[in-house]
């Protein structure tokens, strides 16, 4: 793999270190340049943190290329982006050849409060013996300062790697304001304490509790609050995240940007960024180097005095706005990335632009192992992302299910491993056997990514992974589980680098083992095969079935009926569509999983529904009556289904009644016990009431969750591209040290 400038770092930093990157990759691919990103895992950041939406764009619009694992990348330029993403080995060494190599130092070695924040040395040996010789590239004169105290300081280049932007994708015309409105002074960044004033009356001095003054803060954590207190009237605060930094800065007047004493702003992208937009920033005076004559440099204290000042002169305002644009234009647009690259490696390549196009050379893969499960919830959950992924990404599915066909049906390789009881074996001779087959199919396959679905992590499959350190291993863990049980799979959750926990509407009553472990998951919506779009319409579901448009429908879901007989239910509903019944008009589709092991006894007047997914024709039907399994409950409330849900009590299984009753309480569905036929009869005698269906269907609309299956799926493609860290400590050699 050929390109002018490899890009590499930890691509899953949440601020400006990643936007800075995509900043200047767009610059630099607009220029002509072609580029490669390789993805690093190994900064200090919480593994379920996936590459920043900005740099992933790259690659999605064919501005730049993943390098995939084990593939050799020759670059005229190669850019590593931030020490701490270098602290650490990663698993898989990357195979880089460049002509030459800087580190991007996005950091100061050591913070205002005397914090080392990362060891040079190692970081600089390290680099060393993965790319050749490198001289380090402070992005601002506060860095800088910090590497040149060393006692050893590491080569550095003679001007500083500054950040940069393109004005023109932030200057857009501001929300006006009304006429005698207060003017709006606010700032955006990370929720971390150290990038907020230390107290209150610092906090206030900054971002002022005035009449005439607003306030809106985007980023303000509540543990801010224990710093600031109560919060003023005047004050608008929004999460980290929660809407786009060009709509936030757009709704205000002035940027005020103070941070504690403790941190040390290397560069100052969020000023970068509110000055490109045309604000009038106001900010310490150690920012002065960087942004000269474009801000008011001033105390805290002195904040509200010049907001006051310049409201009363327009004019002023105006200049000041006019300034701080000319100046990013001029000193930090996207000429100055592409003259500092074409100054070290001359003009692009003449290779032609389409070799930078994302083609599907990355061959990153992921493989989902499912269990076998009573229904189909383990195979469907999985089968829902992997549909989902890129053309770059290929998919392959084992499974102990033996509906694996509707794998092979969606396009996708599949493999079928028998679970212990299908073979009849016992479970130690049968662990050995999957950890074998595993072994093989891994070392065939080579994915980048393991994902398991299931309840009980397999020893079997565990010893197979051990032997595999560069491949990331998932654990997608649906919740709701009984309160006492699983209490020795959860003990295998170190086995795993990454949870992720589907949503679960009925998550308000889940009592099980799992919800302590929620918040170091990874959570998802609930995970639907399908989205709202690709189900038929009701007319066409209709017309495919064979159903009278002029008939109620209802269908059956009462799922596989391996562990558990549901068939009280279905017959209360056979003995009233029965030619004889008290309904005869209604029309009834069993819907019969391919996995059953035995088939109920039909009446003649009942069809049968064997398709997958179900889902797809759901809008055929008036009601259903269904099992409350994981996939069952959530695709027929998304798809506003009116359902009376029938659990399965089975004791290895999640708590089903417990969905189903909060269901019913939040107005979704009606629900039963299979025990209780008189609570299912009055239940079905309500169902056939238009009023209790519309009252359903109407909840369901207003509650209709996002489907989870996209955001599961970018964050498994996200850890695909991306390089593991690896647990091998490294120590510079005395030789190694950067003196």
């Amino acid at each position: 793999m050929h390109v002018d400038i490899l890009i590499a770092g930890d691509f899953r930093f949440p601020g400006g270190t990643s936007t800075s990157i995509a900043s200047e990759a767009r610059a630099l691919a607009a220029a002509g340049y072609r580029l490669g990103l390789l993805s690093l895992a190994t900064g200090p950041l919480s593994k379920w943190r996936s590459i920043h939406p900005e740099i992933r764009a790259l690659a999605d619009s064919g501005t730049a290329r993943f390098v995939p694992q084990g593939e050799h990348v020759a670059a005229e330029l190669v850019l590593l982006h931030h020490p701490a993403a270098f602290a650490v080995l990663p698993v898989v060494p990357p195979k880089v050849t460049g002509r030459i190599t800087l580190l991007i130092a996005h950091h100061p070695v050591v913070d205002a409060a005397g914090t080392v924040q990362y060891d040079t040395d190692t970081v600089h040996a390290l680099v060393t013996a993965l790319f050749g010789p490198t001289i380090w590239a402070p992005v601002g004169p506060k860095v800088r300062r910090t590497l040149e105290r060393l006692p050893s300081p590491p080569p550095l280049t003679a001007d500083d790697w500054v950040n940069v932007i393109d004005a023109k994708e932030w200057t857009e015309p501001r929300q006006g304001r009304l006429p005698r409105a207060r003017p709006v002074i606010g700032r955006h960044s990370r929720p971390e304490p150290d990038k907020w004033p230390d107290d209150r009356e610092t906090f206030l001095a900054a971002y002022p509790a005035a009449p005439d003054v607003s306030v809106r803060l985007l980023g303000y954590s509540n543990a801010l609050d224990q710093v600031v207190g109560p919060r003023p009237e005047n004050w608008e605060v929004y999460p980290f995240g929660s809407m786009p930094v060009r709509d936030f800065l757009r709704s205000l007047d002035y940027f005020s940007y103070f941070h504690g004493t403790a941190w040390t702003e290397a560069f100052g992208r969020s000023v970068l960024e509110a000055m490109a937009t045309g604000l009038v920033c106001l900010l310490p005076p150690d920012f002065q180097d960087l942004f000269g004559d474009a801000a008011i440099y001033c105390a805290p204290t002195e904040v509200l005095g010049h907001v006051r000042r310049l409201e009363k002169d327009p004019k002023g305002r105006a200049e000041l706005s006019s300034r701080a644009i000319k100046m990013v234009s001029q000193r930090y647009g996207p000429a100055k990335a592409v003259a500092r690259v074409a100054a070290m490696i001359g003009a692009p390549s003449s290779r032609p632009a389409s070799a930078t196009v994302n083609d599907g050379g990355a061959g990153a893969r992921i493989l989902y192992l499912t269990s076998n499960g009573i229904g189909m919830g383990h195979l469907a959950r999985c089968l829902a992302s992997a549909r989902r992924l890129s053309s770059s990404v290929v998919p392959v599915v084992v499974t102990m299910s033996k509906a694996f066909a509707v794998v092979r049906d969606e396009g996708i390789a599949v493999d079928y491993l028998p679970y212990h009881r299908a073979l009849d074996i016992k479970p130690g001779v049968w662990a050995a056997k999957l950890e074998a087959e595993l072994t093989e199919i891994l070392n065939y396959h080579c994915p980048d990514v393991f994902v398991f679905d299931g309840n009980v992590p397999y020893d079997g499959m565990l010893s197979a992974l051990r032997a595999k350190p560069q491949i990331w291993r998932v654990w997608q863990r649906r919740p709701l589980w009984r309160p006492d049980v699983g209490a020795d799979n959860l003990t295998r959750t170190d086995a795993f680098d990454v949870v992720i926990e589907p949503g679960e509407l009925a998550a308000p009553v889940d009592r099980g083992l799992t919800v302590p472990l929620s918040a170091s998951a990874v959570l998802v919506p609930p995970i639907r095969f399908l989205d709202h779009d690709e189900a038929l319409s009701r007319q066409t579901a209709r017309t495919l079935l064979g159903l009278d448009p002029d008939r109620p429908a209802v269908l059956l879901q009462l799922g596989s009926g391996n562990n558990f007989d549901l068939d009280a239910a279905s017959q209360m509903v056979f003995d009233l569509a029965a030619p004889s019944g008290p309904r005869p008009d209604l029309q009834v589709i069993f819907a019969r999983w391919r996995i059953s092991e035995a088939h109920q006894k039909l009446p003649a007047y009942v069809r049968v529904l064997d398709t997958f997914p179900i889902a797809r024709h759901l809008a055929a039907f008036d009601f259903a009556v269904a099992a409350a399994g994981y996939n069952t409950f959530h695709e027929n409330i998304a798809a506003a289904l009116p359902t009376l849900f029938v659990a399965n009590d089975h004791p290895e299984q999640d708590e089903q009644w417990l969905r189903a009753e909060y269901a019913a309480l939040r107005g979704l569905a009606l629900s039963a016990r299979a025990s209780d036929v008189h609570a299912i009869r009055r239940e079905l005698d309500a169902l056939l009431l238009w009023s209790t269906r519309a009252r359903l269907a109407a909840a369901c609309t207003a509650a209709r969750p996002q489907n989870g299956a996209e955001a599961t799926a970018w964050f498994l493609e996200g850890l695909a591209l991306t390089r593991k860290a690896s647990t091998l400590p490294f120590r510079p050699l005395p030789t190694e040290a950067t003196g």
